[in-house]
């Protein structure tokens, strides 16, 4: 067991002298609530490509996912390669029912960029709504994938005091394959969401992850992410540059595809472990350690990969591994993909009781009809003080601070094209409350 060094350093004091117990008692005492004044919480991020989900020769994975998420736990779920809006609410509804605190989901938004893929892939989020709530939700295009974008707000002793805290999730999957053309569309999303990045706050505490595709730290897209150039300054937490695909690289435990040596029933890709393609990035002010959420050191782990299993499947990682043999065979069947886990670290004060309320505002209901969206605002104690409409570009559609003094308050929002909209409400406190609308 490992004693906290202050206590440490009194056993050696006293155990060299006659000893006064009342001091020693009182040593103990303050070493104690030291420690249990800089107690943090653990707040876990996993990021998995959860391969074509529903679709696949395997059926009903979300039992093998249930067993991937019960052992993990996360509170942050970062979702890719998703198929329909259905396959993500069977996600929610059979693998967080059994979790111990309660999950929300956002707006699922199928892809917008890119729309004559013959294969649109989506990403999302879902979240433990005991710690987070969500302010914003949106996503931002680019030549080949959407990036999810998600503002959450954490829910702490502060909150109700109008002491915000928010944390940037952001969720993407870049171009697969080798070749120049594909490093270029990688390199031209890196660009598109590096715009959208460096409207940011210098100082915001945001997490990046996804599938990217890479195969070298030497990769236009990469370099272009990590740029010093960058108003917004990422980090890779595990900071392990090289070429991730050549054997003769050092740090095998990093890898996270694929977990087959050879594909399953023709399904994703085999080769076994010899990629490093999922990522968690970290920004500058999430990684500095004063930060009110920080990334905790040494937490960043490919689930399961020892890496005692270079080119083979991730059952073969089973020598002198902490991960339990089920969760390994688990991690073969669900996805040609291994999650990255890592874990943040907070000195604020959670909630341990049902989740907060965020404010008295609340979109309770929505009819779209012939392009015009009509919805009722709840107001019960506050009122909103402002109201706007963006298109999936962020453009600006409709805006409006009138408002009636009515516990409930209708609004007709103009006509509008088909697309994604986001209707975003700002109440009283500050905090803005945001619904995705699709308009076919």
């Amino acid at each position: 067991m490992n004693f906290h060094p202050t206590y440490t350093a009194c056993l050696h004091y006293f155990c060299g002298m006659k000893m006064n117990w009342s001091l020693v008692l009182v040593g103990l005492i303050s070493v104690f609530a030291e420690s249990n004044a800089s107690a943090q919480s653990e707040i876990k991020v996993m990021s998995y490509n959860v391969l074509n989900y529903p679709q696949g020769e395997i059926t009903n994975r979300e039992d093998t996912l249930a067993l991937i998420l019960n052992y993990v736990q996360p509170d942050l779920f970062l979702i890719q390669e998703l198929k329909s809006e259905a396959g993500y609410n069977t996600i929610y509804n059979s693998c967080f029912t059994d979790l111990n605190d309660p999950f929300a989901q956002v707006t699922y938004v199928p892809q917008n960029s890119n729309q004559g893929s013959s294969w649109p892939l989506q990403q999302s989020l879902i979240y433990n709504e005991r710690i987070f709530g969500l302010a914003e939700e949106g996503i931002r295009t680019s030549p080949v994938r959407d990036m999810n974008r998600y503002k959450l707000f954490l829910k702490d002793e502060g909150l109700m005091q109008g002491d915000t805290t928010f944390l940037h999730v952001f969720v993407a999957h870049l171009k697969s394959s080798q070749g120049s053309n594909n490093e270029q569309l990688r390199l031209e999303m890196i660009e598109a969401f590096t715009a959208y990045f460096n409207t940011l706050p210098p100082d915001a505490l945001a997490i990046f992850g996804g599938d990217f595709n890479l195969y070298s730290s030497d990769e236009p897209a990469y370099q272009l992410l990590l740029s010093p150039n960058n108003l917004l300054q990422w980090q890779d937490p595990i900071n392990a540059p090289g070429v991730w695909s050549n054997g003769s690289y050092p740090f095998k435990q990093i890898l996270t595809q694929s977990t087959r040596s050879s594909s399953i029933f023709g399904d994703g890709a085999g080769g076994g472990m010899d990629d490093r393609f999922d990522f968690i990035m970290a920004t500058d002010a999430l990684m500095n350690q004063n930060s009110l959420i920080h990334y905790q050191v040494n937490s960043y782990d490919a689930l399961g990969n020892n890496g005692t299993c270079y080119n083979q499947s991730i059952t073969n990682c089973n020598e002198n591994n902490p991960v339990p043999s089920y969760l390994l065979s688990a991690l073969y069947h669900m996805s040609d993909h291994l999650p990255v886990v890592m874990n943040l670290e907070t000195d604020l004060t959670l909630s341990t009781e049902k989740p907060l309320v965020h404010h008295d505002l609340k979109v309770i209901g929505s009819t779209i009809q012939y392009g015009k969206i009509d919805f009722n605002l709840l107001c019960e104690k506050s009122q909103a003080t402002s109201i706007e409409l963006r298109d999936a570009s962020a453009r600006l559609v409709y805006e409006s601070e009138q408002f009636s003094s009515a516990p409930r308050s209708r609004f007709e929002l103009p006509e509008m094209n088909p697309g994604v909209y986001f209707l975003r409400v700002v109440g009283q406190d500050g905090i803005p409350l945001t619904k995705t609308f699709i308009i076919q």
